[in-house]
């Protein structure tokens, strides 16, 4: 396990009376970079506590944060440093009005996810999570930059390219490790959605898999990364793709479509506690 600090961020309606409701929280882990923030997804007991102005300004400032994290993925493609625990220090010592940040603690955790897992646990109130914990694509992609790191790659990926093949087809991917050209691409799915997002899931499937059909046919393709970057791709490519699997029969169903698709393409598919072995098999195609 690794060390991993951690803020709570809480809604003050009335700094003055002190009174507070934790809405959200703050983990991340300053050697590696893997850093993660997560709200409540039912805030009906905060809207008890907390007017419609207030919980505004608590959304805006964790939106800011979260765009704060997911600058650094690229920061850190780049040779940048990974955000350290004085980022949330100096969160929590500025933070006197509606926002407030709790002084940050240490915890032992695999992941960022795993440490904000055990926060909410014990911590925060969330119906919405008692009832049912979904893993997000967030937490898939937290886990491959997790592992591209443990491989010692991480200086050779780049995260959200967009995948050119031929003349009309595009498609955007999680991730290609490159040095010169495409050794990986690796794209990381969420079965655990629901409503109307299953349906959409299904959809950015099949787009997706079409892209990836159509350079496996042969067309040539190439990926743009930060600052425009351009790899080229061959048709037999190394293709990875990490899930976190279904849990009701309507996810099963998109998930057994998604599987046929993944077969088609001679994909490696593996189920989220293996992100390592992408990981190792990134490493071993570009020593």
């Amino acid at each position: 396990m690794d060390r991993y600090v951690y803020s709570i961020v809480r809604c003050v309606p009335e700094p003055s009376t002190g009174e507070f409701v934790n809405i959200a929280a703050i983990a991340g882990s300053p050697e590696t970079g893997d850093w993660d923030v997560r709200q409540v997804e039912n805030e009906s007991h905060v809207r008890k506590l907390a007017n419609a102005s207030t919980i505004r300004a608590v959304h805006g400032s964790l939106a800011d944060i979260g765009a704060r994290i997911d600058s650094q993925f690229l920061l850190l493609e780049e040779g940048g440093e990974p955000l350290s625990a004085e980022w949330l220090h100096e969160l929590c010592n500025e933070s006197r009005n509606v926002v407030q940040f709790s002084p940050p603690m240490l915890i032992l955790a695999e992941s960022s996810a795993e440490a904000l897992d055990v926060v909410f646990q014990h911590m925060i109130i969330d119906p919405a999570s008692r009832q049912r914990e979904y893993i997000t694509k967030h937490r898939v992609i937290s886990d491959l930059h997790i592992a591209y790191r443990r491989a010692e790659v991480s200086h050779l990926v780049q995260s959200r390219v967009s995948l050119f093949v031929g003349d009309r087809v595009n498609s955007d991917v999680d991730f290609a490790v490159t040095r010169g050209h495409v050794y990986q691409l690796c794209q990381g799915w969420s079965f655990q959605r629901t409503g109307t997002g299953i349906d959409d899931l299904s959809s950015q499937v099949k787009a997706w898999g079409y892209a990836l059909r159509s350079l496996r046919d042969g067309e040539p393709a190439r990926v743009f990364g930060s600052h425009d970057q351009i790899a080229r791709v061959d048709r037999d490519v190394d293709l990875q793709i990490l899930f976190a699997p279904p849990r009701t029969r309507e996810q099963q169903d998109v998930f057994e479509e998604a599987r046929q698709v993944f077969s088609e393409l001679r994909a490696s598919v593996h189920a989220l506690n293996e992100a390592d072995m992408i990981g190792a098999r990134a490493a071993e195609l570009v020593a």
